[in-house]
C-alpha cells in the first residue's frame, strides 16, 4: 500500500504541514512536518483527522480520510487517540467542577 498524504494548514499563519500515514509491520505510522509532529509529540492536525475532522486540510480527499480510517480501524493508535480525546473531555468537565467548587466556596466564605 502506498503512503497517504495530507495537507494541512497550520493553527495559526499560513504555514502548510504535510502529514503522510502508511501501514507498517508495527502498525501504522502517521508523521507531521509541524513543529509537535516533528518533536516526536502527538500533533493536533493527527488527532483530528484521526478522529474523523478533516476541517484542517487544505484539500479534503474524501478517499484518502477514508482510507486512512480503514488503515487505522481497530488499530492501538486508534484506540490511544479515542483514550486522550476522552481523557480531554474529561479534564476539562473538572477544570469546571473545580471553578464551580471555588465559586461557591467564595460565595460560602462571603457569609
Amino acid at each position: 500500500m502506498s503512503a497517504l498524504m495530507f495537507s494541512v494548514r497550520a493553527a495559526e499563519g499560513a504555514d502548510v504541514h504535510r502529514m503522510e500515514a502508511t501501514r507498517t509491520s508495527r502498525g501504522v505510522r502517521f508523521t507531521c512536518t509541524c513543529s509537535d509532529g516533528t518533536e516526536g509529540r502527538h500533533c493536533e492536525h493527527r488527532i483530528a483527522l484521526l478522529l474523523g475532522d478533516p476541517s484542517a486540510l487544505v484539500e479534503v480527499n474524501q478517499k484518502a480520510v477514508d482510507a486512512l480510517a480503514e488503515m487505522t480501524k481497530g488499530s492501538h493508535l486508534l484506540h490511544a487517540v479515542h483514550m486522550l480525546a476522552q481523557a480531554e473531555v474529561a479534564a476539562a468537565e473538572a477544570q469546571l467542577d473545580l471553578e464551580r467548587a471555588r465559586q461557591v466556596i467564595a460565595t460560602i466564605l462571603k457569609g
